[in-house]
């Protein structure tokens, strides 16, 4: 009986540590590592563009970013982003804040909100 009991332990144990739970970075939180790797290269990716400029009033400003790769990108609240987990949500003098889309669903990645000073 300790025989069968010991075998049975041993194919338990041997099935439990080949589930693929244990394939994820340990150094990451479950949620992140669940997160599509499209969405942690844009959260990157905004997280290195550069607020050149502002201009406008009211509620019709225009802002320019600078990539990191030193391409030029025209913000406004009425353009679509070239992206798709990112979109700008205010926009004034001196600041444009930029929300995470899917944020009321539960976020996989570190931030929701990622806001860019105006850099001179």
């Amino acid at each position: 009986m300790k025989l069968l009991f010991g075998v049975l332990l041993l194919l338990f144990s041997a099935d439990v540590l080949t589930q693929e739970t244990l394939h994820r970075n340990p150094f990451m939180p479950v949620q992140a590592a669940q997160c599509p790797t499209a969405a942690i290269e844009e959260e990157q990716q905004v997280l290195s563009w550069a607020l050149r400029g502002v201009i406008g009033r009211d509620d019709n400003w225009y802002g320019w970013i600078q990539t990191q790769t030193g391409g030029w990108i025209r913000i406004a609240r009425q353009k679509p982003l070239p992206l798709f987990y990112w979109q700008l949500d205010r926009l004034l003098y001196g600041s444009a804040q930029f929300s995470d889309k899917s944020a009321s669903r539960g976020t996989c990645r570190s931030r929701s909100i990622i806001e860019l000073k105006l850099r001179k």
